[in-house]
């Protein structure tokens, strides 16, 4: 997915709704404050931290689909990606959940 991310004005009406910021209040975890990163052209770990829930774009006044999988996954093709992001992929290929339980595992995986 190709998103521009100028079309971002940096209004953070995006903040209200997502529920990373609204438990660690901390701007860089808002759709706002990635979305600078990615105008910066900035890589960072805290793409990671995104739950993908695009609850950022119900508020949005450019109707912005922010989504960062590809740059997660831009980010795990250089290397750079978290310890726990790792453990969850594997839990995910081998167990079909990222926590790591026994369970059945789906036949196609499309995360990963």
């Amino acid at each position: 997915m190709n998103v521009d991310y100028e079309k971002c004005s940096e209004c953070g009406l995006c903040k209200a709704n997502c529920p990373v910021y609204r438990a660690l209040l901390d701007e860089s975890v808002s759709a706002r404050g990635k979305a600078k990163l990615m105008k910066g052209k900035i890589e960072s770990e805290i793409f990671f931290v995104c739950t993908l829930c695009k609850a950022c774009k119900q508020l949005c006044p450019a109707n912005l689909d922010l989504d960062f999988a590809d740059e997660r996954a831009k980010l795990a093709a250089n290397g750079k990606e978290t310890d726990a992001n790792k453990r969850m992929i594997g839990n995910i290929r081998k167990y079909g959940n990222p926590f790591g339980k026994e369970g059945k595992k789906p036949k196609e995986l499309h995360c990963c």
